[in-house]
């Protein structure tokens, strides 16, 4: 019944021809307190209305692991059978196997995303500002523009004095305008890794001015015995954009980092396909287009992205916002491309994707200082866990800008085993 062993999996797991989805079915508290590398979560309970979304194309190899008994085995083989997937293998034993080989296994929420978070601040230059310096620049009024690069919904909740709000996939076509463009930066999130994407955007971007990632973000912050600012109202609505020269600075980037793109329509269902909402300013939905904050789709990619290689088009009206998507999922393995003109439907529906519960460190955002110092200490040794592995260079380094040609970080960590 497509059965095989943990030590069997890693075939496919180690090989870069294979289009492969490893899907963990357990139920997401359960998950997030340990496991595979690479797994993505789809609980069993929800199954058959995720699957589909996050592997589109059918041809993929399925790699389940998690199943407890042969009844839930049953139920999933049964469903992917009906959905037409054509491949597809169970790991038997559930973990057990998996941990006694001492096969690739960690912990947490989005860690993919979040390791590689501190991958680009280990391989570029993120000069960071620590909240005791920050709040000295509070005192003097000095003039920077200070942005929480979160979505609207989260800054909203709770931020930093002082901050405004910009998502960092809207953060090119927000700087380029009179009135921002001559400031300078400090950039932050609610921990590390979305200011650490949005000071790395304002490089890649050509931002030149002097700019800050704030280290640890709110939850740095409250560790200093620092206050946040709750119940704001976000003013990005009413930025002044310009979508003739975002188009101009989107190409130039693109060309910049060679990334591939697309002006032809394409209605191929087994794809991946992506159309960037904005804050900014709102555009009418695509049909078939998943949408997506730009910021999220990288900070969360899990949550959307299960195939390795299927092919991912990304489409947005403000296309510097594409073209930071493309940049930042090449940079992580995935075969993004940039859809320049504006695509037609697709025959496609999706689920509506909802936050998940906060399992893992859940009392961070509310100012629990022991579960902020733990989540932050979390992340810094998600780098060192991979190195261990034997994987020393899981992604490439920020430094190089050809993004032509990719792998998936999957197959790099696999290969030592």
């Amino acid at each position: 019944m497509n059965e095989i062993s943990a030590a069997e999996s890693i075939k496919f797991l180690k090989n870069k021809k294979i289009n492969l989805a490893f899907l963990d079915v357990r139920e997401r508290e359960l998950y997030v307190q340990g496991f595979a590398f690479g797994s993505i979560n789809c609980p069993i309970s929800n199954f058959k209305k995720n699957v589909n979304d996050l592997v589109p194309d059918k041809e993929t190899v399925v790699l389940l692991i998690g199943i407890k008994n042969n009844k839930e085995k049953f139920k999933l083989f049964k469903t992917l059978n009906h959905l037409n997937y054509k491949t597809y293998f169970s790991i038997k034993d559930n973990y057990k196997k998996w941990l006694k080989n001492k096969f690739p296994y960690w912990t947490g929420e989005y860690t993919f995303s979040k390791a590689f978070g501190e991958w680009v601040e280990i391989t570029s230059t993120i000069r960071n500002i620590f909240p005791n310096d920050l709040n000295k620049i509070h005192e003097k009024k000095n003039n920077y523009l200070q942005i929480d690069a979160r979505p609207k919904k989260e800054f909203e909740k709770f931020s930093l004095p002082f901050s405004v709000q910009c998502s960092g996939g809207e953060l090119p076509i927000f700087i380029n305008n009179n009135s921002n463009l001559k400031k300078n930066y400090i950039v932050h999130c609610a921990g590390r890794t979305r200011s650490i994407i949005a000071y790395q955007t304002l490089n890649d971007f050509n931002f030149n001015n002097k700019k800050y990632a704030l280290n640890g973000g709110t939850q740095n912050w409250v560790l200093k015995g620092y206050q946040r600012e709750y119940n704001n109202k976000s003013k990005i609505n009413l930025t002044k954009i310009n979508l003739k020269k975002d188009l101009s600075l989107a190409k130039k980037i693109a060309q910049k980092f060679k990334i591939p793109s697309n002006r032809k329509n394409n209605k191929n269902k087994e794809n991946y396909y992506f159309q960037i909402n904005s804050e900014i300013k709102n555009f009418k939905k695509i049909k078939g287009w998943k949408t997506v904050n730009a910021t999220t789709l990288i900070q969360n990619t899990d949550k959307f992205i299960a195939s390795t290689n299927t092919k991912i088009f990304i489409y947005s009206n403000i296309h510097s916002s594409s073209v930071f998507a493309v940049i930042w999922l090449r940079r992580m393995g995935f075969d993004a491309i940039w859809q320049i003109k504006k695509p037609p439907s697709v025959n496609k529906n999706y689920q509506t994707t909802k936050p998940d519960p906060t399992y893992f460190f859940s009392k961070r955002h509310f100012g629990n200082k022991n579960h902020s110092k733990g989540y932050l200490d979390w992340e810094h040794s998600l780098i060192p866990t991979i190195k261990r592995w034997g994987c020393l260079k899981p992604w490439i380094s920020l430094k190089k800008t050809n993004l032509n040609s990719i792998k998936h970080t999957i197959y790099k960590v696999y290969k030592k085993f």
